[in-house]
Protein backbone atom coordinates (compact mmCIF):
# COMPACT_ATOMS: atom_id res chain seq x y z
CA UNK A 1 0.00 0.00 0.00
CA UNK A 2 0.98 3.62 -0.45
CA UNK A 3 2.00 5.35 2.76
CA UNK A 4 3.79 8.88 1.71
CA UNK A 5 4.66 10.71 -1.13
CA UNK A 6 8.42 10.12 -2.01
CA UNK A 7 9.12 13.55 -3.97
CA UNK A 8 7.89 15.38 -6.96
CA UNK A 9 9.97 16.12 -9.72
CA UNK A 10 9.85 18.78 -12.42
CA UNK A 11 11.36 18.74 -15.60
CA UNK A 12 14.37 20.89 -16.50
CA UNK A 13 16.70 21.48 -19.00
CA UNK A 14 19.07 23.10 -16.87
CA UNK A 15 19.02 21.81 -13.31
CA UNK A 16 21.47 23.88 -11.85
CA UNK A 17 20.24 27.35 -12.86
CA UNK A 18 17.00 26.30 -12.08
CA UNK A 19 17.65 25.09 -8.91
CA UNK A 20 19.23 28.37 -7.77
CA UNK A 21 16.06 30.21 -9.24
CA UNK A 22 14.07 28.43 -6.74
CA UNK A 23 16.48 28.91 -4.21
CA UNK A 24 16.76 32.59 -4.87
CA UNK A 25 12.77 33.23 -5.45
CA UNK A 26 11.15 30.98 -3.61
CA UNK A 27 13.93 29.85 -0.60
CA UNK A 28 13.90 26.51 -0.98
CA UNK A 29 16.88 24.76 0.17
CA UNK A 30 18.13 21.90 -1.81
CA UNK A 31 19.86 18.97 -0.05
CA UNK A 32 23.59 18.47 -2.77
CA UNK A 33 22.87 17.48 -6.56
CA UNK A 34 23.53 14.50 -7.90
CA UNK A 35 25.02 14.95 -10.84
CA UNK A 36 26.80 13.22 -14.38
CA UNK A 37 29.99 14.19 -15.94
CA UNK A 38 30.09 17.17 -13.77
CA UNK A 39 26.57 18.17 -14.54
CA UNK A 40 23.48 18.43 -12.24
CA UNK A 41 20.95 16.24 -13.32
CA UNK A 42 18.66 15.79 -9.96
CA UNK A 43 18.33 17.81 -6.74
CA UNK A 44 15.91 17.80 -4.48
CA UNK A 45 14.64 20.19 -1.67
CA UNK A 46 12.43 19.20 1.75
CA UNK A 47 9.27 21.40 2.14
CA UNK A 48 7.35 20.53 5.11
CA UNK A 49 7.00 16.74 4.77
CA UNK A 50 7.33 16.68 1.53
CA UNK A 51 10.40 16.96 -0.92
CA UNK A 52 10.11 18.86 -4.08
CA UNK A 53 12.62 18.00 -6.93
CA UNK A 54 14.31 19.12 -10.39
CA UNK A 55 15.18 16.44 -12.17
CA UNK A 56 16.98 16.03 -15.80
CA UNK A 57 13.66 16.51 -18.17
CA UNK A 58 15.11 12.99 -20.20
CA UNK A 59 15.16 10.68 -16.53
CA UNK A 60 11.41 12.04 -15.96
CA UNK A 61 10.28 11.79 -19.63
CA UNK A 62 8.35 15.01 -19.62
CA UNK A 63 9.44 18.53 -21.68
CA UNK A 64 11.11 21.25 -19.75
CA UNK A 65 8.28 23.37 -19.08
CA UNK A 66 5.63 20.57 -18.49
CA UNK A 67 6.03 20.74 -14.44
CA UNK A 68 2.33 21.38 -12.96
CA UNK A 69 0.22 20.94 -9.69
CA UNK A 70 2.72 21.83 -7.15
CA UNK A 71 1.46 23.97 -4.16
CA UNK A 72 3.77 25.94 -2.10
CA UNK A 73 2.11 26.87 0.65
CA UNK A 74 2.98 30.66 2.30
CA UNK A 75 2.03 32.89 5.28
CA UNK A 76 1.74 35.73 3.14
CA UNK A 77 0.44 35.54 -0.33
CA UNK A 78 0.55 39.15 -1.08
CA UNK A 79 4.43 39.95 0.60
CA UNK A 80 5.16 36.55 -1.59
CA UNK A 81 3.93 38.14 -4.85
CA UNK A 82 5.28 42.01 -4.00
CA UNK A 83 8.57 39.98 -3.28
CA UNK A 84 8.88 37.91 -6.92
CA UNK A 85 7.26 41.03 -8.80
CA UNK A 86 10.18 43.34 -7.40
CA UNK A 87 12.27 40.69 -8.51
CA UNK A 88 10.71 40.56 -12.09
CA UNK A 89 8.65 37.21 -11.23
CA UNK A 90 5.00 37.73 -13.27
CA UNK A 91 2.38 35.71 -11.62
CA UNK A 92 -1.66 35.70 -12.49
CA UNK A 93 -3.94 37.22 -9.73
CA UNK A 94 -4.83 35.98 -6.82
CA UNK A 95 -8.52 33.43 -6.74
CA UNK A 96 -10.13 33.58 -3.61
CA UNK A 97 -11.99 30.59 -2.65
CA UNK A 98 -13.70 30.51 0.91
CA UNK A 99 -10.73 28.30 2.39
CA UNK A 100 -7.61 30.04 0.41
CA UNK A 101 -5.99 32.35 -1.54
CA UNK A 102 -3.90 31.20 -4.30
CA UNK A 103 -2.52 31.56 -7.76
CA UNK A 104 0.11 30.65 -10.82
CA UNK A 105 3.45 31.19 -11.13
CA UNK A 106 6.05 29.99 -14.05
CA UNK A 107 8.96 29.33 -13.33
CA UNK A 108 11.62 30.51 -16.18
CA UNK A 109 11.66 26.67 -17.71
CA UNK A 110 7.86 27.82 -18.17
CA UNK A 111 6.60 25.15 -14.83
CA UNK A 112 3.93 25.91 -13.21
CA UNK A 113 3.67 25.89 -9.64
CA UNK A 114 0.74 27.74 -7.38
CA UNK A 115 1.46 29.45 -4.24
CA UNK A 116 -1.09 29.14 -1.55
CA UNK A 117 -2.15 30.66 1.61
CA UNK A 118 -5.04 28.68 3.34
CA UNK A 119 -7.51 31.16 5.18
CA UNK A 120 -9.10 28.43 7.29
CA UNK A 121 -9.66 29.42 10.60
CA UNK A 122 -6.79 27.96 13.16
Amino acid sequence: MTKDIAFCAYPSANVAALRAWYETHLGLKFKGAYEEDGIEQYNEADVGSGCFAIMNHVWVRQPPGSGGGVAFAVDDLHATLAALSAAGVESDQPHVTPVCTSTTVRDPEGNVFFLHQSTRPT
